[in-house]
């Protein structure tokens, strides 16, 4: 006969019980790795959307990052000053961008690191007739006599050059630029500087900035039709809510409310919008600065990005930096230096998965690699990060799929390879004799004067090494051709695409982060998670059957009661 358990016996029976089962569940609970303490950054808004969906995604897994989308300028002022323990910036603290504005410099050793890059699009708000204009071609010329103020009317002859058979309107063009000390107007003036002197010659003339340096503030001085709004949201949500304007920023913005960005002619004389694909064909030509004793390792030179002739290429694209400590300072500490090492190295590898789909363009893998380099410089990055940077070394050595999992590259690629180079997709009027040069492009990634950008190990080596590879034609992958029909090829908005990507419905609105299933040591699929899934079935085996039998022997008991 079985005995009724006691309550005695029943109590611990029923801890065991809740005990194991919350191991099991804590062995399948999502990555956590709450031990890392809260740091912060300021800067870019340009590249804020990409900074948000990071933020919101390692907060999932218990790590607390927060960033504040206050320009580049700010950013780097906040950095040097010990207020924030990382900056995001579009341009270095040196260089033929530096504006003398910007006069706050670290006293402290630090390093640069590309994170994202982007194309910065032309939002507008404008109607030809009734209907809403989704399909503007704007020149370069066109654009540069724009913001320097010299074409004023939507109907010049130099716009309608480019759009020949729509109406465009006898309106006053206005033109809403950034307000605020921004990375991106730094790039775009540098642009104007170095493709259009004349005219920005003619800009400084009225304005009273300096014609032979690029600003981090566009000057709007004596302009009557210009408009300044403070940050990326703020010349977005003034363009949304006002007819006949034009801005610049980065194509993120005005994908996530669903508003067209002006197709650019480039160099080829093709029309093109900011995609991740014609981004990454553009930025083959970056140059990078080799030179690992400067403070600008790593800064980009676009000046071959603007007049690249592959017709594929977005004229318009940079890159944006993660600016980190690469010694203790008042800011960080070693114990914070850790949450910063697993935050960048995020942001280079699984960080990248979604950034296509929120109008940026994932980075390339010897970018990736040289970026690890310098997040090992930052005092406290913690074993398990750098054994994580330790593994993508060694695949991408080895020839694997690389530990972070990086969109750009597949099994096989040399460092310097890029699939989103290799499968993008060429203009429909580029025939094969017009797409013939361009294949296999790619090897040539990130040229400067040093050669290939790349990091210090084994496999950062090999990328000097690798002939160019030709890939198959661009127009014949099917996940290119799928790429190119996720966006509009008039209107450049991707908002109301394929599922996952990201939307938005007024103006102003924020993207919303994309789901994804993210590749962390600290996951359930791990052995010491493994084993707390064993033992927690182990524990239910041994205490689930001395329960059960004392439930039905009550059962069995209360029956017989009532029988007599």
């Amino acid at each position: 006969m079985i005995r009724p358990l006691s309550t005695r016996r029943t109590f611990p029976a029923v801890l065991g019980i809740l005990l194991s089962l919350g191991m099991v569940f804590a062995g399948l609970a999502p990555a956590q790795a709450a031990n890392y303490l809260r740091i912060g950054g300021s800067g870019s808004s340009w590249a804020g959307n990409a900074l948000q969906d990071w933020v919101a995604r390692v907060g999932a897994q218990g790590v607390t990052v927060d960033y504040e989308n206050k320009g580049s300028s700010t950013g780097r002022k906040e950095f040097a000053d010990q207020m924030k323990q990382f900056a995001v910036s579009e341009i270095p603290y040196t260089g033929d961008t530096a504006d003398p504005r910007d006069n706050s410099m670290p006293g402290f050793s630090y390093g640069m690191l590309p994170v994202v890059a982007g194309g910065t699009a032309f939002m507008y708000n404008l109607k030809a007739g009734s209907s809403r204009l989704t399909s503007l071609k704007l020149s370069q010329p066109a654009i540069a006599k724009i913001f320097t103020g010299q074409v004023t009317r939507w109907n010049d002859p130099l716009i309608t050059a480019d759009n020949p058979g729509v109406a465009l309107p006898d309106a006053t063009i206005n033109v809403v630029v950034r307000s605020d000390g921004s990375g991106a107007t730094a790039q775009f003036t540098l642009w104007l500087l170095r493709q259009f002197p004349a005219d920005y010659a003619k800009l400084c003339a009225v304005t009273g900035c300096d014609p032979q340096h690029a600003t981090s503030f566009f000057p709007t001085q004596g302009l009557k039709n210009f408009v300044a709004q403070n940050g990326s949201q703020g010349v977005t949500t003034y363009s949304a809510n006002n007819q006949f304007t034009i801005n610049y920023d980065e194509y993120s913005y005005a994908q996530g409310i669903g508003f067209p960005v002006a197709q650019v002619k480039n160099a080829a004389g093709f029309y093109t919008l900011p995609t991740e694909h014609a981004v990454a064909v553009a930025l083959t030509q970056a140059g990078i600065n080799q030179d690992k004793g400067s403070a600008n390792y790593l800064s980009q030179d676009l000046s071959k990005v603007y007049g690249y002739k592959d017709p594929r290429t977005y004229p318009m694209s940079a890159y944006s930096y993660m600016i980190v400590p690469t010694q203790a300072t008042n800011a960080l500490n070693p114990a914070q230096g850790a949450t910063l090492g697993f935050f960048a190295n995020f942001a280079l590898c699984e960080g990248q998965r979604p950034m296509g789909q929120l109008g940026y363009s994932p980075l390339p893998m010897n970018l990736v690699l040289a970026g690890m380099e310098q997040i090992r410089k930052i005092p406290g990055v913690d074993q398990e990060t750098v054994q994580k940077m330790d593994q993508t070394r060694d695949s991408v050595a080895g020839g694997s799929t690389p530990a972070c999992n990086n969109p750009t590259f597949k099994p096989g690629d040399s460092p310097s390879a890029n699939q989103l180079v290799r499968t993008a997709p060429f203009d429909k009027s580029c025939d094969a004799a017009c797409q013939a040069p361009w294949r296999g492009a790619d090897a040539a990634v990130n040229q400067g004067p040093g050669g290939p950008a790349a990091g210090t190990g084994p496999a950062a080596a090999a990328a000097t090494d690798v002939p160019a590879e030709a890939g198959p034609a661009a127009t014949t992958d099917p996940a290119a051709a799928a790429a190119a029909e996720a966006c509009d090829p008039d209107s450049g908005s991707c908002a109301a695409v394929a599922a996952g990507a990201s939307s938005g419905t007024g103006a102003g609105q924020q993207l919303t982060p994309v789901t994804t299933t993210l590749a962390s040591s600290r996951g359930w699929g791990q052995p010491q998670n493994l084993l707390l899934i064993i033992g927690g079935l182990v524990g239910l085996l041994v205490l689930v059957p001395p329960l059960a039998a004392g439930v039905f022997s009550r059962r069995a008991g209360s029956k017989s009661g009532t029988k007599a």
